[in-house]
């Protein structure tokens, strides 16, 4: 940048250099490091190093005075500044604004990027050789700095299109407000400084930063900043413009506060004399309290100061090296006493400068890795497979090692099907006393001490990292420790050359000798990879195993070829393929070898092949190997979140909300994975305008409207909203505060069942008993009353039918569906759509996950579960029997046939007004929810209730005797669930169905599965002649099962195994758990966000943009689609997709026209659809519909239907009474020529030729559709088809989408001929 070309007796040499780094996101580079060389010392300030410098490959703080201050260094507000006694003066904030001041003695002395200070800018272009630089790239490149570490790959000018911002766009930016209000603020509060410092530059700068990418906000802010402090340079008084401009002010460390005028010159523990005698103009800083000095960039005491070695301060405790050989030791001491130790560098270290900094380091390393299946290669290289599910030692040190840093790494495995393999699912590092646990099941977060946390994140001091490279986590520690985890399946350990013959576990010894690497903890050789993992256990799962159960599967001499293809495994070891330049660095044989394995053993299911490809891309990168672009859309497709895309070469860490800038510690290490689109950064795991970012609090990383409680106590409550705001708290009666999802919260201390079954009966919340037979929708539970609280509303609705199985004319009902709703969503369970959930009106696959867990749909023994993340759970046996869950803290506040949940019984039939009644008739009709169309009633009461008869009694009370017998199956469960009302409950159905053995089964079944809901270990009950479960296909019956034993691949990505078992049906050996069934392999569903798939099934998008499929591989395809013109997005039949625009007429004149728009018709006569083009006559008709008021109150209603055809007229009243040419019509049908008109139920259907088809239903709605060469052709209401470049209705309204009622003159639209109105 600038240095004495010119060197004499009185111009002392000096050199000032400046490293750019890229800046994530954008199109732009900024300073990562300052480098000034002068008296023989070498200076370097990095980007974010703040209040730190490097003074001869040495950190230390400031202040610093070298040779007796021939260089001064000291910190001015945000900024080093650097001093020497010949007039140079370098300052740097450590972020993006960095200046050189040399004295006019210097004049014409100079060169460099800076210019050559002879008071001509026409020749400031001018490089080295004298020549004048042919542009800008030139000029870099002449200047470059040869032989500077990390820049062998850097360039002079960016590939591709480097500036996308031309100078005619950017005098048309968008942004220009932005930088205009930019100017004008320069203008009006720095007046006084913009005669010294235009700020026309300022402008032009924001608006090519904008232009490439840089946040707004981050820009606006940072300029004002930047503008200020030059201007404070200059002498030009401070100014309070951070308030104004909506800037918030820079975050002060502990002991200090923001002033936007202080002290250039404040008191440290170097220098505290320094205020005294500054003369310096002041500048906007964070001042220390009174009583409190700055030590380093942190506000102490005066007393705990520290030590000064020959000019350079040394906080109490530091350490630092007195030479350039490592062998002097100094430490300050609590009473600053600086004491110095003999020393050297252990074994396996040495001497050496790594990124900037000297001290002893490891002479190489050894790597660990676990993938796939998993596969294990040790440190010393040696390969075996273990596919033991339990937990594991993977590598720590040995307990005879006193002298190297403890830690130890600990592997869990779950199985993907425990009888064959398993695969990571937990990775554990403890280290410096914290526990660090990072899971499969919380991708992009990590547990620290027991708490959930986002990254990055440093711990004890910057001695421990964590931050994410691609994919991966990498947890770093300071004396060479590297972990690496992709949350999937694949995990690297790797040590420095100190910790030879150290270690031990898993990964073997690091002796250099892979022989002896299957050594036991005992010290023995194992003589498999089972025995090995067995005795390095040291914790157990319920139903893990050490390794396959069975004979391990192999490969075929036909499969291993037919994996060895390109589509499967081939792609690594092909010499032109995407890993050619890996080969000679990292082995692809072993790689190709377990990637068949992994496939093999699952039949080509799953992208098993994916692990491992995965997992040879990352140990190609972590060798410095390119691997160039492998993955598409049909092959392992990379799924990255909102705002994100896949880079196979994501370098260094992108810019994150909590240290925007991104950081320079992370090196530049290329890895594969998701980075931010432009203009946006990762919070957490998600990627969000910076505008959105969270907050730091108290060193830990909160999302932008997350609600914390940092007490640990919950009396405490705060509140993420661009700052942190914190009140008092306290959590709700039958709550309590714990730790859930890895921070603490109020969770309820327990719950209330209320269970449905049978007849129906009913035990409510507080374990009231009744029998209602209503055969209608009712209300089972709602949450109510909930002002003041911060409950999630919910609504659980039954509807009952009669029950036909008892006999053809039944008093009795029993439930057909239960639906509930929460969150906005409606998932209805239905009797006949075994393994199907209605969603929102679609059907859809169980298992289901909505809105990454808030809801999840699935199966459990029998039942269907409905669970929500609050605790709520509803069950259906599909049968009899339902069951309503609600945790602890919505005591008094349900609602509904389940009571009131207040732990007193005798209020439970509380009415919608809150009056308590007696009748049960009257209670349940109370709660029911009325269901256009439908006919029903609220079931019988007292004597005319069937009973059962006393001898018939006698009979069918031994037959459910099985459920209060003391010494039967289920005494167990009688001091949990008192057996008394189920008893009756079991003796009256089976009375009513005459001893039906299915009826008394589903009884019995009911008690055992609310057992088993409040975790009651029951026996075996059934047998081969009483009640035996007869299980589906490739199933058989298990009293306690768990249906995730053997789970398809990636089943457990949208749904999270129940941890109790229930009794159902397990899947036989060979076959998998798809979610409601037992399949092979190659029939095992595909799983994609949140949704099941059967092989080959096609789903689309919300918005018919995107179908997705389901490939035989269970890899979904994503492809793009767009309705047609005569089409629309809508639902039919419990299916979304592209189906023929139709025009929809309501009851009450609500009308939903061809185009989507909706519009509302007042009472009259009008013409609803027509042919208005005269040249059409054999396809011509004309539709017309009254409306009138009805009712009392008066409600606005289809009264008459006329639909006119050339030779045809047809009339429907809204009682369905049907003219045909004026002649009332009997029969269900009529036909002539190219017409026809059918009569089903209460609907009435009228079709010509397709052209026209038109349905009035039994609510009276009127639905009409027409023919895709009728589009142009009709008129009215209904509107027309358009084109694709009539984008809008006549009112408004995108082709596809329903919008909202709009204002339109539907007088143009009344039918002439009918002038009543």
């Amino acid at each position: 940048m600038a240095k004495n070309c010119d060197v004499d007796g009185t111009h002392p040499a000096f050199e000032v250099d400046e490293k750019n780094v890229n800046i994530p996101n954008s199109n732009l580079t900024g300073v990562g490091m300052v480098t000034i060389s002068v008296y023989g010392t070498i200076i370097d300030i990095v980007h974010n190093e703040f209040g730190l410098v490097r003074v001869n490959n040495q950190l230390w703080n400031l202040p610093i005075n070298l040779d007796n201050g021939k260089v001064i260094l000291s910190q001015r507000g945000f900024s080093v500044v650097v001093e020497t006694d010949f007039g140079l003066v370098v300052q740097y904030d450590w972020q993006q604004y960095f200046t050189i001041t040399v004295p006019s003695e210097f004049a014409g002395k100079v060169c460099g990027m800076c210019g050559n200070f002879n008071g001509k800018q026409d020749d400031d272009l001018t490089i080295p050789s004298g020549a004048y630089a042919k542009d800008q790239q030139d000029m870099g490149n002449g200047w470059r700095v040869p032989g500077v570490v990390g820049d062998t790959t850097c360039q002079d000018t960016c590939k591709g299109q480097c500036q996308i911002c031309n100078p005619t766009f950017v005098e048309q930016l968008e942004d220009y407000n932005i930088c205009s209000a930019l100017s004008q603020v320069m203008d009006k509060d720095f007046q006084a400084c913009t005669r010294l410092f235009d700020p026309k530059q300022f402008l032009q700068n924001c608006m090519v930063e904008l232009c490439n990418g840089v946040p707004m906000k981050q820009h606006y802010c940072d300029t004002l900043q930047m503008y200020s402090e030059t201007c404070q340079r200059a002498g030009v008084p401070g100014q309070k413009w951070r308030e104004a401009n909506k800037c918030s002010p820079p975050k002060c460390q502990e002991n200090s506060y923001y002033e936007h005028c202080g002290s250039s010159c404040p008191a440290t523990c170097g220098d505290l004399t320094a205020p005294s005698i500054c003369i310096a103009s002041c500048v906007e800083t964070c001042t220390c309290n009174d009583g409190f000095v700055l030590s380093g960039s942190k506000c102490i005491p005066k007393a705990q100061c520290g030590c000064l070695y020959e000019g350079r301060y040394v906080a109490v405790g530091a350490s630092f090296w007195g030479g350039d050989t490592c062998n002097e030791r100094f430490t300050c001491s609590a009473e600053g006493k600086l004491t110095m130790e003999k020393t050297s560098c252990p074994t396996g270290q040495q001497c050496q400068v790594v990124k900037g900094i000297r001290g002893c380091y490891a002479v190489n390393y050894a790597t660990c890795m676990v993938s796939g299946d998993p596969h294990i290669v040790t440190f010393d290289g040696e390969l075996y497979n273990f596919q033991g599910t339990c937990t594991y030692e993977l590598a720590s040190v040995s307990s005879s090692q006193k002298t190297l840093e403890n830690f130890s790494v600990i592997l869990q495995n779950s199985g993907q099907d425990k009888r064959t393999g398993s695969v990571v699912n937990l990775v554990e590092v403890k280290v410096y006393g914290n526990t660090v646990n990072i899971s499969k099941e919380q991708p992009g977060f990590v547990t620290v001490n027991g708490k959930l946390s986002y990254l990055p994140m440093a711990l004890n001091g910057t001695k421990l990292q964590l931050y994410t490279i691609g994919w991966f986590v990498v947890l770093k520690a300071d004396f060479g420790l590297k972990v690496y985890y992709d949350w999937n399946s694949v995990a690297f350990v790797q040590v420095p050359s100190t910790y030879k013959g150290s270690m031990i576990g898993l990964c073997g010894n690091y002796n250099l000798n892979p022989k002896d690497d299957m050594q036991m903890k005992n010290g023995k050789e194992a003589a498999t990879a089972e025995e090995l993992g067995q005795s390095w256990q040291v914790a157990s799962t319920p139903g893990c195993v050490n390794g396959c159960t069975g004979p391990c599967p192999g490969c075929t001499a036909s499969q291993k070829e037919q994996y060895n293809t390109k589509t499967y495994c081939g792609l690594i070891s092909d010499p032109t393929g995407p890993f050619r330049d890996c080969h000679s660095v990292v082995e692809p044989a072993k790689f190709l070898n377990d990637c068949i394995y992994d496939v093999c053993l699952y039949q080509g299911r799953g992208s098993m092949q994916c692990k491992t490809m995965t997992a040879y891309t990352a140990a190609c990168q972590l060798k410095g190997a390119k691997v160039y672009p492998w993955r598409s859309d049909t092959l392992c497709d990379a799924q990255c979140p909102l705002n994100g895309h896949y880079e196979i070469c994501s370098a260094g860490c992108q810019k994150s909300c909590q240290n925007p800038e991104s950081s320079y510690h992370c090196g530049a290490q290329c890895m594969e994975g998701c980075i931010c689109n432009d203009g946006f950064v990762l919070s957490g795991n998600e990627c969000v305008p910076s505008a959105q970012c969270g907050c730091l609090f108290n060193g830990k990383y909160y999302k932008y409207g997350q609600v914390f409680y940092p007490d640990g106590q919950c009396q405490q409550e705060c509140l993420c909203n661009g700052t942190v705001q914190c009140q008092k708290f306290s959590c709700g009666p039958n709550e309590k505060c714990e730790v859930k999802d890895g921070g603490h919260s109020c969770q309820p201390v327990g719950k209330g069942v209320c269970s449905i079954s049978g007849d129906p009966h009913y035990n409510t919340f507080d374990n009231s008993t009744y029998d209602f037979q209503g055969t209608c929708t009712y209300t089972a539970a709602e949450a109510c009353h909930l002002n003041g609280t911060r409950l999630t509303a919910f609504s659980v609705a039954v509807e009952n039918e009669r029950w036909h199985a008892m006999n053809s004319n039944p008093q009795v009902s029993v439930a057909k569906l239960v639906a509930v709703e929460v969150y906005g969503s409606l998932l209805v369970l239905r009797r006949n759509q075994i393994g199907m959930v209605m969603l929102n009106g679609i059907l859809a696959h169980i298992p289901l996950n909505l809105n990454e867990g808030k809801v999840q749909v699935y199966q459990d023994g029998y039942n269907y579960v409905i669970l929500t993340d609050f605790g709520l759970r509803v069950t259906y046996d599909m049968i009899y029997h339902i069951t309503v869950t609600v945790p602890s803290n919505y005591m008094d506040h349900t609602c509904g046939l389940c009571g009131n949940f207040n732990d007193n019984n005798a209020d439970d039939f509380t009415l919608p007004d809150g009056k308590v009644t007696k009748d049960v008739q009257s209670f349940g009709a109370a709660w029911k929810v009325a269901v256009r169309g439908v006919v029903c009633e609220d079931g019988c009461s007292g004597d005319l209730c069937p009973k059962c008869d006393d001898t018939k009694k006698e009979v069918f009370e031994k037959d459910c005797q099985v459920l209060t017998d003391p010494k039967g199956p289920f005494a167990a469960c009688h001091n949990v669930i008192d057996p008394a009302s189920y008893f009756r409950d079991c003796v009256y159905d089976v009375c009513m169905v005459n001893g039906d053995t299915a009826v008394l089964c589903d009884s019995i079944g009911a008690y055992m599965m609310d057992c088993q809901t409040f975790g009651v270990k029951i026996p075996t009950w059934r047998t081969p002649t009483f009640c035996p479960l007869t299980c589906p296909a490739n199933s058989h019956y298990q009293v306690c099962g768990q249906s995730c034993d053997t789970p398809c691949p990636n089943l457990s990505s949208i749904v999270v195994c129940p941890e109790k078992c229930a009794e159902g049906c397990a899947c036989n050996a060979g076959y998998n758990f798809n979610g409601t069934g037992c399949v092979s392999l190659d029939q095992c569903s595909c799983y994609f966000e949140g949704t099941s798939y059967k092989v080959g099934e096609s789903i689309v998008s919300e918005d018919c943009h995107t179908i997705h499929t389901c490939q035989a591989s269970g890899v979904v395809v994503s492809q793009s689609m767009l309705c047609q013109n005569t089409e629309i997005c809508q639902i039919q039949n419990g299916t979304r997709g592209c189906f023929p625009r139709t025009c929809l007429l309501e009851d009450n004149g609500s009308l939903n026209s061809l185009d989507g728009a909706r519009i509302f018709l007042n009472s009259g006569a009008f013409d609803i659809i027509q042919v208005c083009d005269p040249n059409v006559t054999d396809q011509w008709f004309r539709v017309v519909v009254r409306l009138e008021m009805c009712g009392t109150p008066a409600v606005n209603s289809i009264v008459g239907v006329h639909v006119y055809f050339t030779d045809m007229t047809f009339t429907i009243t809204n009682h369905h009474d049907i003219w045909v040419n004026g002649k009332a019509m009997t029969e269900s049908s009529f036909k002539k020529s190219n017409i026809a008109l059918t009569v089903s139920g209460k609907t009435v259907t009228i079709d010509k030729d397709n052209s026209l088809q038109l349905s009035f239903n039994a609510f009276n709605d009127l639905t009409m559709s027409i023919s895709g060469e009728m589009a142009e052709q009709v008129c009215g209401a209904c509107g027309s088809l358009m084109t694709l470049n009539d984008k809008m209705f006549h009112g408004g309204g995108r082709l596809g989408l329903r919008v909202g009622p709009i204002a339109v003159n539907t007088d143009k639209w009344r039918a002439p001929d009918f002038p009543d109105w």
